[in-house]
């Protein structure tokens, strides 16, 4: 009887062992399942990139809130635009030719036919993009100059063509929300006011630059009173204003929102930069839509290396008269053996420092900073995070793995957030700077999940729309973490 017994319970044992896994496993919450999912991906000597591609594909990433308007959208998306307005295209150099430059048009081709032409259509993508920059032989051309000689090219398109601006706005929404993306902080345009000014322009790089010495202060005054006097200052900035509206119109919906930020370029006279950056700052100020302002162009350049100090000093200035204004500035965009080891040593502590800046773009050369550890503790006490853009790092300035910085932040406690910058340029997309990310440095999932909610918490969105914005993100990950979890436990 008692072997009968025995013999009862191993059957029952060995019948329900599979119904009790199968129960223990349907208690895992999806969110571990996810986590656990995520950590095998990365856990092996080399990840499985496939597959850390489709988990990134399909988890929402918050917001990409550094972004170029013109370098985001991709050059197929600019033929379309040439080809609507009856452009051609130089044979020679890849410019735009318009109907009134007649001298050059002896030298041209059609979008229909430069399409039809393999070995022509593959050189035209090599000057509007990074497209195979080094899978093919071609003459030797920096990375960084191939990079910024992109945009050169984009511009003549938008000249007296304001719907191609909300065209490519709709274009990136579109592809924001197939990417899971819910919030784009793009660097649309500037408003485009500059006033040139030579008896400025060597008062300003003279004497004493700071701020606190009077003469100095009282040279910027006097040179935005006679800009706040001037009737084309209004006339721009009114245009950018229904230039904005236009592009905003009907873009926000439950579950997507577009901000912009205003810009300067970085590479003109002192006096063309004071009063495009006013201009920058004055329609912040005026504009809901306009949420911030930047600094944008070569870092390395001749102008931005010389005028950096005088910059951060006229955002200080700007600062001080438009204190809730927010700025998010490119800094510390150079690496060791492209600028004097000189340049390398403050660019970020200015930015932060100086100028003010509440976010910082790239901050890359930070090992090399003089006061590294004094920017690194202000920007973790102060909640100032650094936009990690990790394939225009690679690819303008040749630092990538172990040699990128951003270990160097998250372990000294300073928030980042992941961005695209110029994915049309790159031939890339936010996806991808995940990958790259988990691949190369095995952020955990939490980790992740946080450099994620960052996209959204350091956005220059308002406080509400922060926290809407925050719940929706939240929404979207309890629904991709469901789906995770049924994925892993097949």
């Amino acid at each position: 009887m008692h072997r009968k017994s025995s013999l009862i319970i191993l059957i029952w044992m060995l019948v329900l062992s599979p119904v009790t896994v199968q129960a223990k496993q349907n208690t895992i919450s999806p969110y571990l399942a996810t986590r656990s999912f995520y950590t095998k991906l990365i856990s092996t000597a080399k990840p499985d990139i496939a597959k850390l591609r489709l988990f990134f594909t399909l988890m929402p990433k918050g917001g990409d809130i550094h972004q170029h308007f013109t370098g985001s959208l991709y050059a197929e998306n600019y033929l379309d635009w040439v080809n609507t307005a009856g452009y051609w295209i130089s044979k020679s150099d890849f410019t735009v030719i318009t109907p009134k430059e007649a001298d050059k048009l002896k030298d041209t081709v059609s979008v229909k036919n430069l399409r039809s032409n393999k070995v022509m259509y593959s050189d035209f993508f090599s000057h509007w993009s990074d497209k195979d920059f080094a899978n093919h032989y071609h003459e030797a051309l920096a990375p960084d100059v191939q990079f910024f000689n992109t945009f050169s090219y984009f511009s003549k398109i938008f000249n007296g063509n304001q719907k191609y601006y909300a065209e490519g706005i709709q274009l990136l929404k579109n592809r924001a929300k197939n990417e899971n993306v819910q919030y784009l902080e793009t660097m649309f345009v500037s408003p485009g006011y500059q006033k040139a000014d030579t008896a400025f322009d060597a008062l300003a790089r003279s004497g004493d630059i700071n701020l606190d010495n009077k003469a100095f202060r009282a040279t910027l005054d006097r040179f935005i009173s006679s800009v706040s006097k001037d009737s084309l200052f209004y006339s721009k900035v009114n245009q950018y204003r229904d230039l904005v509206d236009l592009c905003t119109k009907g873009i926000d919906d439950e579950g997507f929102t577009l901000r912009f930020q205003s810009y300067v370029s970085r590479n003109t006279t002192p006096s063309q930069f004071f009063s495009g950056l006013y201009g920058a700052f004055y329609e912040a100020d005026k504009n809901a839509r306009v949420v911030g302002v930047n600094i944008v162009s070569a870092e390395n350049d001749a102008i931005a290396l010389a005028d950096y100090k005088l910059h951060m000093q006229l955002f200080r200035y700007l600062k001080e008269k438009f204190p809730h204004i927010k700025t998010s500035m490119h800094a510390g965009e150079l690496t060791t053996g492209m600028v004097l080891p000189e340049e390398l040593k403050y660019h970020i502590s200015d930015a932060v420092f100086v100028a003010g800046a509440n976010r910082i773009g790239h901050g890359v050369d930070i090992a090399y900073e003089t006061d590294a550890l004094r920017t690194l503790r202000c920007m973790k006490a102060n909640h100032i995070p650094v936009e990690i853009n990790l394939t225009s790092n690679e690819f303008i300035l040749g630092v990538k793995d172990a040699a990128h910085p951003v270990r160097i932040y998250t372990d000294y406690g300073v928030p980042i957030v992941i961005s695209s910058d110029d994915p049309g340029v790159s031939r890339s997309s936010l996806t991808e700077e995940y990958v790259l990310l988990a691949s190369r440095y095995r952020y955990s999932y939490n980790e992740i999940k946080q450099f994620v909610s960052n996209s959204i918490k350091y956005s220059f969105m308002t406080k509400s729309e922060k926290e809407r914005g925050a719940e929706l993100l939240q929404k979207r990950f309890d629904e991709f973490e469901h789906k995770i979890s049924a994925l892993a436990t097949r």
